[in-house]
């Protein structure tokens, strides 16, 4: 074989690869335009032996969005996707306490009332209700483990018997405590680190207004997003996108390969049926990002499990949920793709978020500032920071 001909058929594999990843090959078009995940079902049924454990339950699911046997393999037989079963431990890890046998943590909740602790009724748990429960173990001498249990319950029923009782009819819910407008998370707003965040956004300063005349949406505001999402793009997440979402996705088509993961919840019948059925919601939750995943990587030519992340799929300088990336991403540096991890793109793709969000330019009252922010991330503090952060840079040019 000459070296010529070598080099051919290797271009010609290349060229066939990134075709295969781009969606070009094995893929269904409609109306002209192949998407890399078709609203019709893929022509071709899926060869799931050609799917490694534990892929093939998410496979099965994705096939049936469209996405073909060729797209299906690039990922889940790449050598770069791992399974882990951390994402979904952590997320039913963080839920069960607060969720689980719910009617019990009610029934809990009223009669601890009615013995005179204040406590919340709202059928969930949580640090509150567990500190009530310790308060009433402490009373009655009883071993001090705060759990919501049948064992807990008989014992605050052994302590009504006889007493008097205070009525459920007197029952408000406590106020919600106010929450703070000027607390911020201190390592974005010492003075080092506001120095630096100043230095980084003067230095693309042209960028931010390019981005600010296109959406009317300030370029302090985005700077100091990507301060605090990523520290301007130094921190992209020590996970893979890929790993995170599949994996959630795979527990939730087979429960066992998280059980033991999370076997100090799994106790009984009641608290593996509700593991599971979490699982299952959590993993549906999952499979759609993963699949938006998919869509925007095969329509931009990247490798999706390269992509850093946080341990829930959170991708690029502005930790877009892949979902959010195909509706808010932009190619702000125009060169035909979108990517997160462009810091150009990235600082158009946010402006656009936040004036599809409400962000009107102009005069915005404190209120409608913080309830923009406020889509971007629910968090009280994380507001305060944003807002603080890009506020500091506006008065600083």
């Amino acid at each position: 074989m000459s070296a010529d001909f070598k080099r051919c058929l290797s271009g010609l594999t290349s060229l066939f690869f990134c075709l295969l990843l781009s969606g070009c090959l094995g893929t269904k078009t409609t109306g002209g335009s192949t998407t890399g995940s078709p609203a019709a079902p893929a022509v071709r049924s899926l060869n799931l032996s050609r799917i490694p454990e534990p892929w093939k339950g998410p496979a099965g699911k994705l096939s049936q969005r469209g996405f073909s046997q060729e797209q299906l393999e690039a990922v889940f037989r790449s050598p770069n996707l791992n399974y882990t079963s951390g994402p979904m431990a952590a997320k039913l890890k963080e839920l069960y306490p607060i969720y689980f046998r719910s009617d019990l943590i009610k029934e809990i909740q009223e009669k601890l009332f009615q013995l005179g602790y204040e406590i919340r009724i709202d059928g969930r748990g949580g640090p509150d209700t567990k500190d009530a429960i310790i308060k009433f173990q402490t009373d009655r001498h009883l071993g001090r483990d705060g759990q919501v249990s049948p064992a807990t319950l008989a014992a605050v029923n052994r302590a009504m018997k006889g007493r008097a009782l205070r009525p459920l009819s007197e029952y408000s819910p406590p106020p919600a405590r106010k929450a703070s407008r000027t607390a911020t998370h201190t390592q974005f707003t010492n003075a080092a680190a506001l120095a630096k965040i100043k230095g980084l956004y003067q230095a693309d300063r042209e960028i931010f207004q390019r981005m600010s005349r296109e959406y009317n949406v300030p370029g302090e505001l985005a700077a100091a997003i990507m301060w605090v999402e990523t520290r301007y793009g130094e921190f992209l997440g020590r996970y893979k996108a890929a790993d995170m979402l599949a994996s959630m996705a795979a527990a939730a088509s087979d429960f066992s390969v998280v059980q033991a993961a999370v076997s100090d919840l799994d106790k009984d019948r009641e608290s593996r049926r509700f593991l599971e059925e979490t699982a299952v919601r959590r993993g549906d939750w999952a499979l759609n990002e993963l699949a938006a995943l998919m869509t925007y990587s095969f329509r931009n030519g990247h490798d999706l499990t390269a992509f850093p992340s946080s341990i829930f799929g959170a991708v690029g300088w502005g930790q877009f949920m892949p979902s959010n990336v195909l509706k808010y991403g932009v190619d702000g540096n125009r060169d035909g793709r979108v990517d997160l991890f462009d810091k150009t793109d990235a600082i158009f793709s946010i402006g656009h978020f936040l004036k599809s969000h409400g962000w009107t330019g102009g005069r915005m009252s404190e209120e409608q500032r913080r309830a923009v922010v406020m889509k971007y991330n629910k968090s009280g503090i994380y507001v305060n920071t944003v807002l603080y952060v890009a506020d500091y840079l506006a008065k600083n040019k």
